[in-house]
């Protein structure tokens, strides 16, 4: 399995470029446009990488952030989402406003992605709904952090997450002494 490819960008498309590694060999990598957008013909870079073999099929999906990877993994997961829909998803959405869509179970910012009805919004936020505190988390150490110690210390997932969320400070120990005050 292939986790990051490194090399010089040899061609650039909106969602697809060829990277050249040291060692002479060519990769074709799918990208977001928000991925896309950060890259120069000509430049130096490292991807991370989802690889996804077919029957008929070897392609490779490159990312610059680790949770823009997270976020197209986990949405084909979903029934129904393959690679194009999950990266038309990664282009039309950073990863920040599709965690705040999830958050929010807002359906109207999945429907206005090409290849998104209104069944496929609903079924991306009811399957992701398990991992919402995943998602939630990724971006804040210290809120991953607190939450844990809330779960540890016999508070439901949910409560500690709505109470995590109205807390305004930085640290995971004040965090943690916040959400305690907005729990009892």
């Amino acid at each position: 399995m292939i986790v990051a490819i490194e090399g010089m960008i040899t061609q650039k498309e909106p969602t697809f470029i060829t990277i050249k590694t040291n060692s002479g060999l060519s990769y074709g990598i799918y990208v977001s446009l928000f991925c896309s957008a950060k890259l120069q013909k000509n430049e130096k870079i490292e991807l991370f990488i989802s690889q996804i073999i077919k029957e008929d099929s070897n392609k490779f999906y490159g990312f610059l952030d680790k949770n823009e990877q997270k976020m197209f993994e986990l949405l084909l997961k979903i029934n129904g989402i393959g690679a194009t829909t999950a990266m038309a998803i990664c282009s039309s959405l950073d990863v920040n406003s599709f965690y705040k869509a999830l958050q929010l179970n807002d359906e109207n910012v999945f429907k206005k992605i090409p290849g998104i009805g209104p069944k496929s919004a609903k079924r991306i936020i009811v399957e992701l709904s398990d991992n919402k505190i995943l998602l939630e988390n990724t971006q804040d150490d210290s809120k991953s952090q607190a939450l844990a110690a809330l779960i540890s210390l016999g508070f439901k997932q949910d409560k500690a997450l709505q109470a995590l969320s109205q807390c305004q400070s930085n640290e995971t120990s004040e965090l943690i002494k916040e959400a305690l005050k907005k729990l009892s």
